[in-house]
């Protein structure tokens, strides 16, 4: 069951590794509210009893009230999340896999810092109650996030999201605790491809026989299946839109367009990290690096081979930033100057996860690319 979400840029969540009670019926596993001792499912058919259950981190819990009801307010040593959510079991889950979430964020693609202070996020109950606080909040400005179906969004690195069901809400608090993090931490941004397609990679995680949650990029069966189906039906993005577009800009092409999209920078990411036997490895880990401090436009402006690039990053920059300039400039500054070459090994990249039999390794959470990357090092950023 796919829903909408909007981070710093337009984004999109979901993710069936923990289906909620109203999930699709393709669902493997339950998460529900239940009584003390009842099953959650681990992702894999597996069911453990909160007896057995993975012990929480440290977590100071206060009473809390919204503008409609009481509510938690839950302190963990990275998060402070305020929430009105009534399922009990999924509040009480929330620390940890923040927690979690956060080691993923700052491990998965190389040695990024911790932020400098609490990421705030708010979860609430009801789009009733969400819809309130966004006008609230916004006033003239909540128009574009109210016409969103089912999601949330990040503004100023706070998180805003309502209960969507189980599994779809830890799948947008993952995605959205990314464009949070990002948010605190860099001093410049990634551009808007980037930004998107790390924060579905954070997306893919399951619950282990524990019941601890174990983050693993690979396991997002629907960004799997939206890439799946688009390569049947021969209607991949090419390349160079997929950088220089905007989500909203794929939106107004269609939704189905839009969860295309996300489906490709999902898939992109993961070719960056782990594609063309390694070669983008290392660049991928330096704009991290030169995000974290305000590096982007400086670096990507000597890394210009004509005079003419260069004032195009400088007249960027000075303008409003990193997103302001085309995503094919910036991918061709980091990556690869021959962006035909880079798109013919894309493409291949997404044939092969997309594979006969690759929904396996997807289901187990590892790289479905037939043969193993030669260049297994892990990312540096510097």
């Amino acid at each position: 069951m796919s829903f909408i979400a909007f981070g710093a840029v337009f984004g999109c969540s979901g993710s069936p590794a923990i289906p909620s009670s109203s999930s699709s019926p393709s669902a493997t596993a339950t998460l529900v509210s239940a009584p003390i001792g009842s099953a959650i499912g681990d992702g894999g058919g597996k069911v453990i009893t909160r007896r057995e259950s993975v012990a929480l981190p440290v977590a100071q819990v206060e009473p809390w009230k919204s503008a409609t009801r009481d509510g938690h307010e839950i302190i963990t040593d990275h998060f402070r999340l305020r929430t009105t959510i009534r399922n009990g079991d999924l509040r009480r889950f929330l620390p940890i896999f923040t927690e979690r979430a956060l080691t993923q964020y700052t491990s998965a693609l190389g040695a990024l810092p911790d932020p400098s202070r609490r990421l705030e996020t708010f979860i609430f109950g009801t789009r009733e109650e969400w819809t309130a606080f966004t006008m609230d909040r916004l006033g003239d400005d909540a128009g574009t996030y109210l016409g969103l179906g089912r999601g949330g969004y990040t503004s100023k690195s706070v998180a805003i999201l309502y209960d969507i069901g189980s599994t779809d809400t830890l799948t947008i608090l993952a995605h959205e605790g990314w464009h949070q993090y990002s948010q605190s931490v860099f001093r410049e941004e990634l551009p808007v491809w980037l930004e998107e397609g790390i924060a579905t990679y954070m997306e893919g995680y399951r619950i282990d026989s524990t019941g601890s949650p174990i983050f693993a990029a690979w396991r997002n069966f629907e960004r799997f299946g939206e890439l799946r189906d688009a390569v049947r039906r021969d209607n991949l993005i090419p390349l160079d839109k997929l950088l220089d577009q905007t989500p909203q800009q794929f939106l107004n092409e269609g939704r189905d367009q839009l969860l295309i999209y996300y489906a490709q920078v999902w898939a992109l990411t993961h070719f960056l990290a782990e594609g063309g036997y390694g070669k983008y490895r290392d660049a991928l880990g330096e704009i991290l690096g030169d995000a974290v401090t305000g590096r982007v436009g400086k670096s990507l402006a000597a890394k210009m081979s004509t005079d003419e690039d260069r004032r195009s990053v400088q007249r960027g920059i000075s303008r409003g930033g990193i997103r302001t300039l085309p995503g094919t400039l910036i991918a061709r500054g980091y990556f690869s100057q021959d962006m035909s070459e880079m798109n013919a090994e894309y493409q291949a990249f997404l044939k092969q996860i997309c594979s006969r039999g690759s929904g396996d390794s997807i289901w187990k959470g590892i790289s479905p690319i037939p043969a193993p990357v030669p260049d297994s090092r892990p990312i540096s950023v510097p």
